[in-house]
């Protein structure tokens, strides 16, 4: 990926049922699936949104309870999931939708520009602390850096209007996505490697 290869996604004004989104009711393919009992939805990432995503979508997933100051930070045992699945509008119930969080479509925004994009899709990390080590572990087991989601990212919003997020999640911090790939480029399995704040 050379710079205009990256893709900069942020929060949109409107909500979307379907492709690039974050916040509200999880997609349909994941009612009445375990995931939903002991985490909450976060993001989706449309079909082909990255080259290695191909036709399928990609949803983000945050252990019910998480928080900083709890010990499942690092890869393997990260307290995220994300799960690669066939494209899916949002499911019409709302079990497993995060409370503290707003609903709205995922939009494109310029990668040369000056706003911190939510979600970062490039080669390399943008790292807080400028620990490289953090990488370490998943990185041993053959995986790359995908994206990131970065804190930085949500969106100001004006008062008297409600905050998109209640709390920050990852502590006003990064977690980065790692993930390894078949002969097509097309990514098998996608894994949250750590948290920077």
């Amino acid at each position: 990926m050379t710079p205009v290869d990256r893709v900069h996604l942020g929060v949109g004004s409107i909500d979307s049922e379907v492709g690039a989104r974050i916040g509200g009711r999880p997609p349909q393919v994941f009612a009445g699936q375990p995931i939903l009992q002991t985490h909450e939805y976060l993001l989706t990432l449309g079909t082909h949104t990255a080259p290695w995503l191909g036709a399928r979508e990609l949803s983000v997933f945050i252990r019910r309870g998480f928080t900083i100051g709890d010990d499942d930070l690092e890869y393997p045992d990260i307290g995220l999931r994300a799960v690669l699945h066939p494209p899916s509008s949002r499911s019409a119930e709302s079990a497993g939708g995060h409370k503290g969080l707003g609903s709205a479509a995922l939009i494109n925004l310029p990668a040369e520009g000056e706003v911190m994009p939510l979600v970062l899709i490039a080669q390399q990390p943008v790292l807080i602390q400028n620990e490289p080590s953090y990488a370490d572990a998943v990185e041993a087991d053959g995986h790359r850096f995908l994206f990131q989601i970065n804190e930085e990212g949500w969106p100001v919003v004006a008062e008297p209007q409600p905050e998109f997020v209640e709390e920050y999640l990852f502590g006003y911090g990064s977690v980065y996505f790692y993930g390894s790939a078949d002969a097509t480029g097309l990514v098998r399995e996608v894994v949250p490697g750590f948290l920077d704040f």
